[in-house]
């Protein structure tokens, strides 16, 4: 089916700010052109790295701050385990409606990575017991995203099927508990989407951002999609945004104000920032808040470098913090998912910061922010682990 898209909608993405920071796999654009669909709007003041950044001596690699400072931390991060008898699931999807959490699908079992599963589960938030949902339809998916649409409708786009990479739009009725799958245009034919990013916006619209690619070849740019439609039409069309982004799969996306960052997903170019994108403002995390609130005050030694490329982590976000942790590095020295757990500050610059933390290492696990909660489920670890539990961050200071 031939693709939708609108050419004057496509964005020519330029960096911003360089100043000498391969090395640090840092990225930073904007777009030079009117984005009709997201509003992509112009502008010549987003360079957050100073030139006046100068380099601590005794430090490893670049200061992106004027001043060095060596106070240790005074805050310890952990995943504690609050229910541990949930599904078995790597690289599946879940999303909040009201106040329960649904898990779908996922791989089960690390020797069959390429298998995935048709399982469904949700939590109760209030009891934390997990219950399977029985309903007939549930498509057998991994590596897929979802978003909830009209607080009702747990949707899900694109992912592995066993044989190939999807488009697909799967919606699930949390109110009448039955599965319907959409009709769909507009994406290139026989290519689909797998550990892509799905993104709500303001206008009831979904950013979906990821390479799309055959079973066999996968292309070496990346695309942004607007996504459009109803459940009541039982119609959606994908209309191409822009193909002019860095080639990413396994990665994260932030909406914070009207800028989009995007994390990981590749072995370079860790942080990619792109500015006036019309927005769904992220609600606000006051754990986030907190810990980003104490890291600003205890003078906590900021990283000089940026942090290893990685894919299949998490992230969260508040209005001036992004939590990053885990997935499976690309500096050939992890041979199993990591438990890295970083604190990203984003005014009045980007700094990175690396917490303690409990070490918990997962890949392809999934993230859950609420106001003042964080949790993770499921996820790889080891070689060959496929975990159940559900953990919530939890900080001390001292």
């Amino acid at each position: 089916m031939a693709m939708v898209s609108q050419h004057r909608s496509r964005s020519l993405l330029t960096r911003i700010s360089n100043l000498d920071l391969t090395e640090s796999n840092c990225s930073s654009h904007i777009g030079l052109k009117f984005m009709k669909q997201l509003k992509l709007k112009h502008t010549h003041s987003s360079n957050e790295f100073s030139h006046k950044t100068r380099v601590c001596a005794r430090s490893k690699s670049l200061v992106l701050q004027r001043n060095c400072s060596m106070s240790k931390p005074v805050m310890t991060v952990t995943w504690e385990p609050v229910a541990p008898l949930g599904p078995n699931a790597a690289f599946h999807a879940c999303a909040l409606v009201g106040k329960t959490l649904y898990f779908h699908g996922g791989i089960q079992d690390a020797s069959s990575s390429s298998v995935p599963s048709k399982q469904f589960f949700k939590l109760n938030l209030d009891t934390l017991l997990w219950e399977k949902v029985a309903a007939p339809g549930s498509p057998a998916l991994s590596h897929h995203a979802a978003v909830v649409l009209e607080n009702r409708y747990f949707t899900l786009i694109g992912g592995w099927n066993g044989k190939k990479r999807l488009a697909s739009i799967y919606v699930y009725d949390t109110v009448e508990n039955k599965w319907m799958e959409m009709t769909h245009q507009g994406f290139p034919s026989g290519a689909g989407l797998s550990s892509h990013t799905a993104t709500l916006t303001t206008n009831g619209k979904v950013l979906v951002i990821g390479r799309e690619g055959s079973l066999r070849t996968q292309r070496k740019h990346g695309n942004m999609y607007i996504l459009s439609g109803s459940v009541a039409s039982n119609q959606f069309i994908y209309t191409s945004y822009t193909n002019n982004i860095i080639s990413r799969s396994g990665h994260t996306v932030n909406l914070i104000g009207n800028n989009l960052y995007i994390l990981g997903g590749r072995s370079d170019m860790l942080f990619e920032k792109f500015v006036g994108i019309d927005y769904k403002k992220n609600s606000s995390c006051m754990l986030l808040d907190s810990i980003g609130k104490e890291i600003n005050s205890s003078h906590q030694q900021h990283l000089e470098k940026l942090p290893c490329g990685r894919k299949h982590h998490i992230s969260a976000a508040t209005n001036d913090f992004i939590l990053m942790h885990g997935g499976e590095t690309f500096d050939g020295k992890a041979h199993a998912p990591v438990g890295d757990l970083f604190l990203i500050t984003l005014k009045p610059i980007t700094k990175f910061y690396q917490l303690h933390s409990s070490q918990l290492c997962r890949s392809g696990h999934a993230c859950i922010v609420l106001p003042n909660r964080i949790f993770i489920h499921g996820g790889r670890s080891g070689k060959n682990v496929i975990n159940s539990g559900l953990y919530e961050l939890k900080i001390t200071t001292s």
